[in-house]
């Protein structure tokens, strides 16, 4: 194994902070082996003529090596009417493998009670995968994790004592088997032996009990092989010391941009996920501590990988803000060292379902878990935004994706030639990947956190069996933020790319042509060299280059569409070369479906439905679409056509769509009304009386309650029983007091009494209870004319039934000394029309704010919240449950003064107020294809 990844290096290495001067010899003259077969015991490899079969090196699909792409999304977590959106989205991207986890607590809350209804219809998401021809890898536990509650397992599980949770204890297993069954009851008949999308399953996760677990891991293998869980592939999260029963299961891998698990409020300086590295990348995921007192022979299986995190998710300690190119770093880094199976988590976001009795994400103060996150936000940061939009680092990702399709065949039996001391963090990270004299030349100079130096004067000499190559053919400077993968020896129909300076996504079948599309690399200029005998000409920017030999040297390449590279061969095909650039890769789309490919240009965002729909969407009202192989699109009123170049450009028109709304500041104060607490009629004979005032009310929910606190504001004081409870907290007349009712109201039927002296003088009170309950919802009880008072002697005894109460005397308008008195400054309200967000599939809203932390609800729900990291904050409309005649209410939480927050970027600490909100509607189009 050393011999992959050993890289022979005779140059001058010149290192420095500000310059970085270095020509690298490669020697790529290795024999690569023939990968291991049939050792791996897995499951049913599917129908004659679609087997996926695996070996100690990659997938074959039919007996051809492939490279798929894993991303994860967790449907139990996404509105079920956004899911087949979703899938397309991420189908759009490259992504062939949709992995999610199956979170037993979003199942199987109550014990016995199992429920796949809804959002958690795993078999509905399953279905959709099929029809969308993408494959499904369920993540199937016991335990995720996933940033959820007791990593996913159930609070009746956790809080018994008569067993031991994840071990072979036979109780426990009882219900795990439960667990399975009903999972093989969502799965039957859509398993890949059944022609099905279900090519894998992963078994718990994280499970780091070295070889004293691997009995577990294979208990619940064979308790899902039971059931009839039988499938291509079973897998285990590698890292740490993972229990891995040999060749039973293949340990996967993973990287992350950041670290919300670790201890500190520092910057992170170090991140092996930057690093071209030996298939083992980032031991420390979910904890900080290592362990390698427990290594199986990794020669046996895959690198694989299922934790590329594009982003991470805020916690409440630690507040990154992630570059659009992390992911697609982190992603090109794995595959430079070997890997064979990008896996992403999460590639899309979503939003935490509330249970039935407590939120269900991970939280460190009543589960004991590792970080405290947001109740309802799993945003992630990932490439499909929690509200499912795209982001930059989906496009960013997707010309990647788009190659591992194109040239996977050919890049998975390549083997990686790495240096071995590379670990500096302004080292130039590079890597080659070869197999019989062709390959692919990997490079990074980013690390987040961190700007490397520009590196100068670099050239690549690449010693392979029969000839040494150089790329360039003048040395260049490598600049920061620069990525990239370049082709050695790659075939171009019958010419061969002896190198080029640009990336390669992905070739198009036009009319007349072939058509090739590359990547510019970062302020490097384009450079093809051709050898071939089959070239009758090539032409440049309209001009014929003559060859040196057998030789074709390209350069000077204009980037776009106007001029591309034109070769015309001696068998009379054509095919043409075509440089995007940086701007324009984001732009551009690729799609397979049906023996149809379609490939554009566009500035909306696309995806392809079964019928070959093309669906274009944004935010903008105006938007410009060119299909690149002669794909016509149906035109309606809305769109123009025109050909620029020989290609079909589309104008799209939108209509624009208002959105009318206000923001106001909502004071609970406002929500209540002031009670007269003098007395009606005073008289000195009932000196001694009391003026009382009652409210019965119910509290009903399927949660106990978290947190009940009333606030109050009276002219004079008072005492106050709850529930036949005096309450033991001093009340102060003329200031807001802030009242803890948590111990004293409980589920039911509840009864306050205010209990004040008699009083000559007109006085007023105002109060609300605000109660919160461990599911996140809140109900208010306020001071109104549902109260009810009585002027007498004696105060009631709790089992007194109290008569002759009359309506209380309401005072008009707020007492003048009172006016700037505030329960809750940093409340607003959002009021529209419910009826606007019709108009459109998704509507999102922005806001900017500053605080801590930002609470929306609608009516008694929370349906929104986020950790500010001092960017904008986005909600999909569309996603949350709109109570029809109640506004949106945002609770901002200020900063603490003593916090202990890491940030990348430091938001206003000192204010705490909603700064700007923007309602923005998407347009969607839906055009018919026409070849």
């Amino acid at each position: 194994m050393a011999l992959y990844f050993r890289l022979i290096i005779t140059a001058l290495l010149l290192t420095s902070t500000s310059s970085y001067c270095q020509k690298i010899k490669i020697d790529a003259r290795i024999n690569v082996p023939k990968p291991i077969e049939g050792t791996l015991k897995m499951g049913h490899s599917g129908s004659k003529g679609k087997e996926i079969t695996i070996n100690n090196k990659f997938l074959s699909l039919a007996g051809k090596p492939i490279l798929p792409v894993m991303g994860e999304i967790h449907f139990s977590r996404c509105n079920p009417d956004k899911w087949e959106d979703l899938i397309l989205k991420m189908k759009a991207n490259g992504i062939t493998i949709i992995s999610t986890y199956v979170f037993w607590i979003h199942h199987e809350e109550e014990q016995g009670v199992f429920d796949w209804s809804g959002n958690k219809n795993l078999r509905r998401f399953i279905e959709l995968c099929k029809k969308h021809d993408v494959w499904a890898y369920p993540r199937i536990g016991p335990w995720c994790h996933g940033e959820v509650r007791n990593g996913g397992l159930p609070d009746w599980i956790v809080n018994q004592n008569d067993f031991k949770i994840r071990t072979n204890d036979i109780k426990y297993l009882e219900y795990v088997d439960k667990l399975y069954r009903e999972i093989a009851e969502q799965l039957n008949g859509l398993y890949y032996k059944n022609n099905g999308p279900v090519i894998g399953i992963q078994l718990e996760n994280e499970y780091w009990r070295g070889k004293s677990g691997e009995q577990h891991i294979m208990e619940l293998k064979n308790t899902a092989l039971k059931y009839g869980i039988d499938v291509p592939m079973y897998t285990i999260t590698g890292w740490r010391n993972a229990s891995t029963p040999e060749n039973e299961v293949i340990p996967l891998w993973g990287g992350y941009p950041a670290a919300p698990w670790n201890t500190d409020i520092k910057k992170i300086t170090t991140n092996e996920s930057y690093l071209f590295n030996k298939p083992i990348n980032d031991q420390s995921i979910g904890h900080k501590e290592l362990s390698d007192k427990y290594q199986p022979d990794y020669v046996l299986y895959p690198y694989f990988t299922c934790e590329l995190g594009i982003g991470n998710q805020i916690s409440e300690h630690r507040r990154p803000i992630l570059d659009p190119i992390d992911g697609v770093t982190i992603a090109t880094s794995s595959v430079a060292s070997g890997s064979n199976l990008p896996g992403y988590y999460v590639f899309a976001g979503g939003l935490n379902p509330v249970g039935k009795y407590t939120t269900l994400e991970e939280d460190r103060y009543e589960s004991g878990y590792w970080n405290e996150y947001p109740n309802i936000s799993y945003d992630f940061q990932a490439a499909l935004r929690e509200t499912g939009e795209i982001s930059e680092a989906y496009q960013k990702l997707k010309p990647l994706h788009y190659f591992l399709a194109e040239f996977g065949e050919d890049l998975a039996p390549m083997a990686p030639i790495i240096p071995e001391n590379n670990t500096n963090t302004d080292l130039l990270q590079y890597a080659f990947r070869v197999k019989n004299d062709s390959g692919f030349l990997f490079a990074s100079n980013y690390y987040r956190g961190y700007t490397k130096s520009t590196k100068k004067e670099v050239q690549f000499n690449i010693q392979l069996n029969n000839e040494t190559i150089k790329i360039p053919s003048i040395p260049i400077n490598i600049e920061d933020k620069t990525v990239f993968i370049w082709p050695v020896n790659m075939a171009i129909g019958q010419n061969i790319l002896k190198y080029a300076t640009v990336q390669p996504i992905c070739n198009v079948k036009s009319e007349n042509t072939k058509d090739w599309y590359f990547k510019e690399t970062n302020a490097i200029d384009a450079e093809f060299l051709f050898a071939s005998k089959k070239i009758k000409s090539i032409h440049v920017n309209g001009k014929n280059i003559s060859k040196s030999g057998d030789e074709f040297l390209l350069k000077n390449i204009e980037l776009g569409l106007k001029n591309p590279i034109i070769i015309k061969n001696t068998d009379a095909t054509i095919q043409r070369i075509f440089v995007l650039s940086e701007n324009q890769v984001d732009n551009f789309w690729h799609f397979k479906s049906k023996n149809q490919t379609h490939a554009f240009l566009s500035s909306a965002n696309l995806i392809m439905d079964e019928n070959n729909q093309l669906h274009a969407f944004s935010i903008h009202k105006t938007d410009t679409v060119v299909s690149l192989n002669n794909s016509q699109l149906n035109t309606t009123k809305k769109t123009k056509e025109k050909t620029i170049n020989g290609f079909k450009h589309y104008s799209l028109q939108n209509i624009e769509k208002k959105m009318v709304y206000t923001v106001e500041k909502a004071d609970l104060i406002n929500e209540a009304k002031w009670l007269q607490i003098s007395a009606d009629n005073y008289q000195e004979k009932n000196e001694l009386y009391h003026k009382q005032f009652f409210k019965t009310f119910n509290l009903e929910n399927t949660a106990d309650i978290k947190k009940a606190v009333f606030h109050f504001l009276t002219d004079e004081t008072c005492i106050i029983r709850i529930n036949g409870k005096w309450l033991n907290q001093n009340i102060i007349a003329e200031k807001t007091n802030t009242l803890d009712f948590t111990g004293y109201v409980q589920k039911g039927k509840n009864t306050i009494i205010l209990d004040f002296p008699y009083l000559r003088n007109k006085k007023a009170c105002i109060g609300i209870l605000e109660v919160e309950f461990y599911n996140a919802d809140k109900v208010y009880i306020p001071t109104d004319i549902s109260w009810e008072t009585v002027e007498q002697y004696k105060i009631p005894a709790p089992w007194d039934v109290v008569g002759n109460t009359t309506e209380p005397i309401i005072l008009p308008q707020k007492p003048k000394q009172y006016e700037k008195v505030l329960f809750s400054p940093n409340r607003y309200a959002l009021k529209f029309d419910k009826n606007q967000i019709k108009v459109s599939k998704n509507v999102y809203l922005r806001i900017d704010y500053s605080g801590d932390k930002l609470q929306c609800y609608s009516g008694k729900n929370l349906v929104a919240d986020n950790f500010n990291n001092d960017t904008t904050w986005s909600i999909n409309l569309t996603d949350i449950k709109l109570e029809k005649e109640v506004p949106l209410i945002f609770e901002i939480e200020p900063f603490k003064k003593d916090f202990k927050i890491y940030f990348d970027k430091q938001p206003n600490l000192d204010k705490t107020a909603i700064n700007s909100i923007k309602i923005e509607p998407e347009y969607l189009q839906v055009f018919e294809i026409k070849k």
